[in-house]
This record gives structure tokens, sequence and C-alpha cells, in this order.
């Protein structure tokens, strides 16, 4: 009889405790209900109003630095197929970027800055339609000395806009990390919020069943702090949040998931994208050598660097225009990057090997003397005479080529020397080296001749001084 009534009395208390603890969860679930959705608006607000507003923005950074590149090319075109495909380029790449932009104007309140990118854009496409008819002119040969001048303005006026929309873009880009920085801590001091009110709640639920508050801290209050210390980690892993469950931690977890999935994804996209553009700015797409800003670089470094003569030789494929005419453009391309492999196995890794445009090479190596350098680029030029290029059907094709050889001596360059003068070394030696190959060309072509005077650097930078005076 004394076992029931303490059975009752249990009871009693149970359902006490039990109408009690019935009460304060129904208030902890609306309050927990009313946070979970206010949780859930900012990671929504995160993760796609503002994640997408930042993607546009580094997008348009990127776009604005490729128009740098296009420029050049647009600017180096030396046919008018070489012009109307830079020009098409460029075109495509403004009209892209003038499209992300206005997205980006959309939903940013960075007026004047907005108002500067368009201006920018303006100019831009101003530019470019002064410098494509400057390009055909000059590719026309209508140009004068002015002309010539207003090109290169034109174009350092254009990388000049586009570095200017890059950092202005990505100014943009900060300003929207920041914010979303913001949101994230507030994201924070709401779950740290609702956290002081669970345990509250918790502490009081104790005060009448343990169980109760234990039940709370395993299934409430241990998987927020879970999620709050996953998204607090320097480098998140998705593997940190949960991926079962139905309730709205659960699923607030797997939205966040979700997200941050995408977004590795799209930064792993974005880096192999950044690598892409770096390779093909500094490279020809056909044959893989370095393209002429790539060889100018180089060229300037081996200049301050090498204690020996450089020898900067010009190659050029003898009757080119004839094997395009006679076996196609396909073939052409073919033989070009066939004349660009034997080139390649024929020099050092160290040498430095480029496209410069057509079927023009260009090489800039040191020497010992010009008399070695004649003698290894005749080996090489035997080399393409006596080797055929075989094509896939059996079918060969005879090609031989021609180079100009010039030589600078007094290397390396003094430290005071500028880029512009070594620059200035470099044009020297590439006009003799040109000439050298014109000789070539007249002798019959496929022969190597050599320039009648070195190129002595030091007197360069010993003018160059003179100048400054």
């Amino acid at each position: 009889m004394g076992v029931k009534g303490y059975r009752l009395g249990l009871n009693a208390k149970t359902l006490g405790i039990t109408f009690l603890i019935a009460l304060l969860v129904v208030g902890a679930t609306a309050l927990t209900a009313r946070a979970f959705e206010r949780l859930h608006a900012l990671v929504e607000q995160i993760s796609q109003v503002e994640m997408e507003n930042l993607m546009t923005s580094v997008r348009v950074v990127q776009q604005a630095e490729s128009l740098i590149s296009l420029g050049l090319m647009l600017y180096a075109a030396e046919t008018q197929n070489e012009r109307r495909r830079a020009l098409v380029e460029l075109t495509d790449r403004t009209v892209w970027i003038r499209h992300m932009t206005a997205e980006v104007s959309a939903v940013g309140n960075h007026a004047d800055m907005l108002q500067r990118v368009e201006e920018i854009q303006q100019q831009l496409d101003l530019n470019i339609r002064q410098l494509n008819h400057l390009v055909r002119d000059r590719i026309n040969q209508r140009i004068d000395a002015d002309g010539q001048e207003e090109l290169r303005l034109l174009a350092a006026q254009n990388r000049e806009l586009a570095g200017e929309l890059s950092v202005l873009m990505g100014y943009f880009a900060t300003q929207v990390r920041l914010q979303m920085t913001q949101q994230s801590q507030h994201l924070q001091q709401e779950i740290r919020l609702h956290q002081q009110n669970l345990v509250a709640l918790a502490l009081f639920i104790l005060l009448f069943a343990v169980l109760a508050g234990a039940y709370f801290d395993l299934t409430v209050v241990r998987r927020i702090l879970k999620m709050q210390r996953a998204v607090s980690k320097s480098v998140v892993s998705v593997q940190d949040f949960e991926q079962r469950g139905t309730d709205e931690i659960a699923q607030l977890s797997q939205t966040v998931r979700s997200y941050i999935e995408r977004i590795q994804q799209q930064e792993a996209h974005m880096q192999c994208i950044n690598q892409e553009l770096s390779f093909l700015a500094e490279h020809d797409p056909l044959t893989g050598l370095a393209n002429r800003r790539h060889f100018h670089a180089a060229a300037r470094r081996l200049l301050r660097q090498s204690s020996l003569p450089l020898c900067v030789a010009l190659c050029d494929i003898d009757h080119f225009k004839r094997v395009n005419d006679q076996k196609g453009h396909a073939v052409g391309d073919v033989a070009l990057k066939y004349l660009a492999e034997l080139l390649a196995d024929g020099l050092r890794e160290t040498d430095v090997l480029a496209r410069l445009g057509g079927e023009e090479f260009a090489a800039i190596l040191p020497v010992q003397s010009l008399d070695d350098a004649e003698r290894l680029f005749n080996k090489l030029r035997h080399s393409l005479e006596v080797n055929p290029l075989c094509l896939p059907d059996g079918e060969t094709v005879q090609l031989t080529c021609s180079f100009g050889l010039a030589l600078v001596e007094s290397t390396p360059l003094a430290l005071e020397a500028s880029d512009d003068f070594a620059e200035a070394v470099l044009d020297a030696a590439l006009l003799e080296a040109d000439q050298a190959l014109y000789r070539a060309k007249a002798q019959g072509r496929n022969c190597v001749c050599v320039a009648k005077t070195a190129i002595q650097a030091k007197v360069l930078v010993v003018a160059e001084g003179d100048q400054n005076e």
C-alpha cells in the first residue's frame, strides 16, 4: 500500500513536472522556431544575395584584367584578321562586363563608384573603337608618326582604364566580403543569444527534471554549438556539418553545408580559370611557346642577369603563304607546331623561344660568340631541311626557314638601367636581327645571316645617364 501511494505521488509529481515542462517546452519551441527562422533568413541572405553579388564582382574583376591582354592583342595585330579577331573578343568581353556590372548596380549601394565604373566602360568602348581604326590604318600603312604615338598612348590609356575598372570592382568585392563578415557576426550573435535563452530554460527545467535538461542539451544546445564551431573555423570543412536528420537544426546544417560545397566548387573552378587565363596571357595558344609579351619580359631578365653575350634570333618559314594556299590553313598550323617543336628540341631549356606572330619565331640565348650561334641555327635550319613534315595521310611537306641573328654584348646591364632602356636594347637587337633576316630572304632563303654590328648594351645605358642629366 505504501509502495502504491509512493507510486501515485511520483506520478502526480511527474504529471506536475510534465505539465510545467510542457509549458516551458511550448515557450522554448516557439522561441527556438523564431530563432531558426531568423538564422535561416540570415544564412539565405548571406549564401544567396551577398554571395551572388560577391561572385559577380569577382568575375567582373577577372574579366576586366583580361581586357589588358585583349587590348594588347588588338594593339599588336599585324593583319586585318588578327585585328578583327581581337576586336570581336574585346567587344564580347566589354558587353559581358557591362551586363555583369548592371547586375551589381541593381543590388549595390555604392553609387559614386558604380557611376565611375559606367564612365570607364563608356571610355573603354570609345577607346576600343578609336584603337581599332588606328590599328586598321597601321596595318594598311596609312598612319604617320603622330598616329603611331596616338595609337601607343591610346593602348596605354586602355590598360590604365582596365586596371582602374579591376581595382574598383575589387574594392566593391572587398566591401561585399566585409558586409558578409558583419552579417556572419550578427548571425553568431543571434546564435549566442539563442544559446543563452536555451541555457536559461535548461537551468530552470533542471530544477524539475535533470533528464529534460540533458535532453535539451544533447538534442539542441550541443548541435548548435557544433555548427557554430564549424562555421567559426578558419578552414571550414563540410564534414563538420550534420548530414542526417529532418529537424530545423539538421536542415539549417544541411543548407549551410550545401552552400559551402557550392562556394568551394566555385572557388576551385575560379582557380582553374585563373590558371588557364594566366597561361594564355603569356603563351601562344597554337604552339604553346611564349608569346611576344612573355618574350620581352624574359629577354629583359636575361639582359640583367646573363654574364655572356646574348644572341637574338628571328626565324621565318620560307614561302609559308604558299603552304597555306596549297595545303590549307590546317596544314599550316601543323607546320607551325612542327617548327616550334624542332626549335624547342634544339635549344636549351634556359633559352627563351617565342612565337611573335604568323610564321615568325624569336629566340634569345646566352652564347660564347656569334659564330657559335650561327653554327647552332645552321644546324637547326639543316635539320628542318632534311626532315620534311609528314602528314597523317602519308603526304610530306618540305619546309625551310631563314634566320637572322644579332648579338648583344656588354651584358649584364648595370643595376641602374631602367626597364625602358632594357627594352631599347632588345628593340635594337631585334631590328638588327630583322635586317639580317631580310638579307637571308634576299639571298635565296633557307640560310642564316648575322648582323653586321653587335649591340653594345652599356653604350645605351650610358646614353640613358646622359639624357637623365
